[in-house]
């Protein structure tokens, strides 16, 4: 009978970890950059690429966004209380 810990079991490797760490990042800061792009309206008046369109799917994504960090923020124990 031997007892195996599973979470070292299935865990990737640290390489892929920080491989999907950095992947991560880069990711974010390029849909951060698309958010401030779409806030200071940039992407406006261009009919070819439906910039209203674009422009309003930004904004609910940034509003969602804002939303799930408000809902598991909320989630958290906090100290102070």
């Amino acid at each position: 009978m031997t007892t195996r810990d599973s979470d070292h079991a299935s865990s990737p490797p640290t390489p892929f970890r920080v491989v999907l760490r950095l992947l991560a990042a880069v990711v974010w800061t390029v849909l951060g950059m698309l958010a401030y792009f779409v806030c200071q309206g940039m992407f406006g008046g261009y009919r070819q690429i439906h910039s209203q369109l674009l422009t309003t799917l930004g904004m609910i994504a940034i509003a969602l966004t804002g939303g799930i960090a408000w809902i598991i923020d909320e989630r958290r124990p906090h100290d102070d209380e």
